[in-house]
């Protein structure tokens, strides 16, 4: 092709079927098996459409799909047999973010990292035959997660956007006017604010403070169609969302 029409990651292979996660046709990307026989998008098969979650990526682990999606920027693991039937999902610890999920084809175990805004990023191991999940590896800091929580809110920006916000704080924390709070926001360049660690934003929540993070139109955490409303002659969107996030907090 003369021009950018898609894009394309390889997944993993069944046999003569490859299997790919495209925007083609799906802004927020769907997965499909493609016979390398017949390649030809006439013959292509949808294993995964595409839905309200955005997939990020995905792999072939113990003869059956795991499939990393972005819901309302939060990670999820969805377990996907080859042929596009459901099994389930893998739970996580809570509101985060899974950066990497590994294994092998032939293998029953798979690894993942999670973390949040309170919890650095974590490996664990997960038995596909068991169900079950275990810490493989946790890093050692002088503090403890589970003094910290974080809620997801919906407010409303000014064109009637519903958009998403992390809050974050020490447990028991009941905030009033003058509680002092952090707010940050990017909104741009497809790029999407999912739960993060930092040791900063930490000894900010540590001495009190709340931090916030609304997902601003222009990144990437609702697919395609949401980076390019927060784009060029609509960039005015980005900051109003940021603009009703502190008005959502100041209320």
């Amino acid at each position: 092709a003369e021009s950018w029409e898609a894009e394309y990651e390889f997944v993993g292979s069944a046999g003569e079927t490859l299997y790919l996660v495209t925007n083609r046709d799906a802004p927020r990307k769907r997965l499909i098996a493609v016979d390398a026989r017949r390649p030809q998008p006439e013959h292509w098969r949808t294993v995964v459409p595409e839905s309200a979650e955005t997939i990020e990526s995905a792999r072939i682990v113990g003869g059956r799909l795991v499939v990393r999606t972005m819901r309302d920027a939060t990670s999820r693991l969805l377990l996907v047999g080859l042929d596009g039937a459901g099994q389930g999902e893998i739970p996580l610890p809570g509101l985060g973010t899974v950066a990497t999920v590994s294994g092998r084809e032939d293998d029953s175990e798979l690894f993942f990292n999670f973390t949040s805004f309170a919890s650095p990023a974590t490996n664990y191991r997960h038995d596909l035959s068991t169900g079950r999940t275990s810490v493989l590896h946790a890093p050692k800091l002088a503090f403890d997660p589970s003094l910290y929580e974080t809620k997801q809110v919906f407010y409303t920006s000014r064109d009637g956007t519903r958009v998403p916000m992390f809050i974050t704080h020490k447990k028991g924390l009941r905030p009033t006017g003058d509680t002092p709070t952090l707010l940050y926001g990017y909104g741009g360049f497809d790029v999407s604010l999912m739960p993060s660690f930092s040791v900063t934003n930490l000894v900010w929540m540590e001495q009190g403070g709340i931090y916030a993070v609304p997902n601003l139109r222009g990144g990437g955490e609702y697919g395609k169609e949401w980076h390019e409303a927060g784009t060029k002659e609509r960039k005015q969107n980005v900051f109003d969302d940021f603009i009703a996030a502190a008005e959502y907090l100041i209320r």
